[in-house]
């Protein structure tokens, strides 16, 4: 029976060890199972708070944004209004600018236009003489100007009126050139 005994102690520390065995990876794991979950609830909250950051931060370029095109528009609202008040004053302008030149005696035949005319042309293009007491764009700032020219000269002759449209159709060439190649230029193609 001895052995019975030794056996039936062996069994029962086996069994107590075993237990032990199984409290203690039970313990551990209870406790590895609450560290988890305290670092899991930690990055939870640590992943609101981004987003939080993130939809504030999205917002604020939002809103910038959105302040930028308001303040765009209201300039582009402020340059029609201006170029609709050039545009009344220059059309109230027309017909006197549009009347032939008068022949001066000892001088060749009149031009095609007045220098009247010549100075409405360079004015609507925004080439006008900035003389004279007046505001640029009204009628109060050609006042300024000599009235003799109208007199003396003959206005533009065909050749002047002619080269003219020679070295604006130029000009218009190479801006729109120019235009292109920073049109390829922003949009990353090579230019040549």
């Amino acid at each position: 029976m001895p052995t019975e005994a030794k056996l039936i102690a062996l069994l029962v520390s086996v069994g107590l060890c075993a237990g032990g065995v199984l409290w203690f990876g039970h313990s551990r794991f209870e406790a590895g199972l609450a560290s988890g979950r305290a670092e899991l609830t930690g990055y939870k909250l640590q992943v609101e708070t981004q987003r939080g950051i993130d939809a504030e931060a999205a917002h604020r370029r939002y809103q910038d944004k959105a302040d930028e095109l308001a303040m765009a528009s209201n300039k582009l609202d402020q340059v029609q209004q201006y170029l609709d008040t050039a545009r009344e004053q220059l059309n109230r302008r027309i017909t006197h600018a549009a009347l032939p030149p008068q022949p001066v005696a000892g001088q060749p035949s009149p031009g095609l236009l007045s220098v009247d005319g010549l100075q409405f042309y360079n004015d609507a293009l925004g080439l006008g003489l900035q003389a004279g007491p007046g505001t640029d764009g009204t009628d109060q700032s050609h006042r300024g100007r000599n009235r003799r020219l109208s007199a003396a000269d003959s206005g533009v002759s065909r050749e002047d009126l002619l080269a003219h449209v020679r070295d604006y159709g130029t000009w218009c060439r190479k801006t729109a050139a120019q235009r292109d190649e920073l049109i390829d230029l922003l949009q990353g193609k090579p230019h040549g």
